[in-house]
Parts: structure tokens; sequence; C-alpha cells
């Protein structure tokens, strides 16, 4: 009961944060009739093309999904793996949780599979992939470019968060640093955390040697970040928003806006993704009633992507519970299992991610 209490107010804190951020922008920081103007001249066909870019994007997302589950033993068609990402992103946007998407994507592939510590590595290694092609984008892009706002340079800050991103990947791939992680749960007499950690890191471990697999789905995260970049540019073509270095720009700030959506002080980043669109984009020559249309389009885009989800998941949202492995019946029961799931990632996936608040990585 306390712990439900806990996460209510939580939740209540994190909505009052976005809804106090986004009142101050659309009464304070921009004018709103102009910003309204904006979004009414808006060229739909720019939009229409937007949003057909953003349907190939997930798509390539989640066939990179698809490589990674190989490794896993996993045999499931990519037809059904593109309607579980779908799914996935239906959840990513309309619950009020930045890890809602992959914990489904989690629950429904172990509904197919049988297998939950496979799933939720294949679920993790895809967010954490996507966050490294986000990275290596975004820091090489800033830095040959030397891309800065309002006189700081973004690459030395984009550097750092991906050496604390190596640092965290070392912790989950390298044995040396998990056996550390291993003695300090077996200090604290935290067994059950011990285990699930344990068997997280034998099915990410799975992954070991296949460096092939590593670096295509890495390439395939790059052509991920590039065609969000994409979908950025032809939505602001549809309100002719045009910035000082053009594409360069985008592949900077997209990138850089999924990074403080994930800050955990409001509701699916909502707020947060907004300021940082005015900030970013007028000091590239957008007017702050521009960059503040681009940023509702952009969520225009997410909405209109994310609805076949929720189509997929009227159709079998309510089909029979899936088989749970023997060892988390044997642990938890069938009930605690699958809730599990998102301990799992929450654990597991703060040091990343996706596609992708709801950004997409």
């Amino acid at each position: 009961m306390k712990k439900r209490m806990k996460k209510t107010a939580t939740m209540l804190l994190k909505a009052a944060v976005s809804i106090g951020i986004l009142v101050y922008i659309f009464t304070k920081v921009v004018d709103i009739r102009s910003l309204w103007a904006n979004l009414r001249e808006a060229n739909l066909s720019f939009l229409v093309a937007a949003i057909a870019v953003y349907f190939i994007v997930q798509t390539l997302s989640a066939y990179r999904w698809y490589l990674l589950l190989k490794p896993q033993g996993i045999e499931i068609s990519f037809r059904k793996i593109l309607s579980l990402y779908l799914l996935g992103m239906y959840f990513n946007f309309f619950l009020p949780s930045a890890i809602g998407g992959d914990v489904f994507r989690v629950y429904y592939l172990h509904k197919y599979t049988g297998k939950l510590s496979a799933s939720t590595a294949s679920v993790f290694l895809d967010r954490d992939l996507g966050m490294g092609g986000l990275m290596l984008v975004a820091t090489l892009v800033s830095a040959l470019a030397w891309t800065n706002v309002e006189g700081v340079p973004l690459a030395p800050i984009f550097g750092l968060i991906g050496i604390v991103f190596i640092a965290a990947n070392l912790a989950i791939f390298y044995r040396p640093t998990y056996n550390l992680l291993h003695r300090l749960l077996s200090l604290f007499k935290m067994k059950k955390a011990d285990e699930k950690v344990e068997r997280l890191f034998e099915s990410v471990n799975s992954y070991r040697g296949r460096w092939d697999l590593i670096a295509y789905t890495i390439l395939l995260s790059i052509g991920v970040q590039v065609g969000c970049a994409l979908v950025n540019v032809l939505t602001a073509n549809s309100i002719g928003l045009s910035t000082a270095h053009g594409w360069i720009d985008y592949l900077v700030f997209i990138p850089a806006i999924g990074l403080l959506g994930m800050i955990p002080l409001s509701v699916n980043g909502a707020g947060w993704r907004e300021f940082s669109y005015i900030i970013l984009f007028e000091s590239v020559g957008a007017t702050k009633e521009q960059a503040g249309a681009l940023s509702v389009l952009w969520l225009v885009v997410m909405i209109a992507t994310s609805l076949p989800g929720g189509i997929i998941y009227l159709r079998q949202g309510q089909k029979a519970r899936p088989q749970i492995e023997d060892e988390e019946i044997e642990e938890n029961g069938g009930d605690a299992a699958i809730e599990n799931v998102g301990k799992h990632i929450q654990s597991l996936s703060s040091k990343a991610c996706e596609e992708e608040p709801v950004s997409t990585i």
C-alpha cells in the first residue's frame, strides 16, 4: 500500500513538473498566437512525409531488435516482432513511464517464447545499442562541427556522457566488474537481486564475441538517429523553419533533446522536450514560436505513429497469459514473475534509454 502511494505521489509530482514547464513556456516564453499561426500554416505534405519516414525509422528499429534475438535462440518472424515493437511504441507514449513500452515488449515476447531472461536481455541490449548510436552520432557531429549553444560547446558534454555510458556497459559485459557487483550484492545479502542480475548477465553475455552483429546493429542505430533527424527536417520545412547549419543542427540537437527527455522529473519528457527545442533551435536562428511549433509537430508525428500499436493491442491485448519459465515460478510464482519484468528493465536501463522517452533510440 505504501509503495503504491509513493508511486502515485511520484507520478503526481512529475505531472506537476510537466504541466508547470508547459504553462511557463506557453504563457511566458512564446507568443501563443504566433505559435498557433505557424501550426495553422504547416504544409501537410511535409508533415505526412515526416510521419511516413518515422514509420520507416521504427521499422528499422524493430529489425535491429529482430537481429538481437538470434543469439538468444529466439526464432520468431519479423512480422511478429514489428507488431510487438509497435505495441511498445504505443505504451511508451501513452503510459506515464519512460520504460513502459519496454516492459510490454518483454511481456509479449515472453508470451510467445516462454523465455523471460532472454526476452529481457534482448530488449535491454536493443535499448543499449540504440543509446550507443545516439551518443556516437551526437558526439562525432558536434565535435566535427564544434556545435555550441550560447558559447557552450556540446562535444565535451556528449563525450562525458559517453564515458559514463561506456563505464556502465563494462559493469554488464565485463566479468571482473560484474564479479565486483556480485560481491557487493552478496555483502548486503541481496540474494534475489543477485540471482536476477546473474541470469541477466548470462543472457546478455550470449552476445560476447558477436562483434559482427554488434557492429551491424550499431550501424542500424546510427541510421535510426539520421532518420529521426530527417523527420524533424521535414517537419521544420512544413513551417518554413531554417537553421544556420542545416542538417548538422538536427543531427546534434535531436539526440540532445532525446537525452534531456530522459530526465526522470516529468511525464515522458513532457515540458523538458519542448523547452529543449526552444533553447537549442533558437540558438541557430529559429524564433521561439517556430521552435515551439516544431516541438508540437514532433509530438503529432509520435502520436500518429503510436496509434497502430493501440489497434494491435485491442486485437490481441486480452489473449491468454504467457507461460512462465520454471526458474521464475519456483522463485516468485507466476504473477510475481511478470511483475518483475518491469523491475528488470528499470534497474538495468537507468544508464541508457529508444527510440526512444518518448524519443527513438
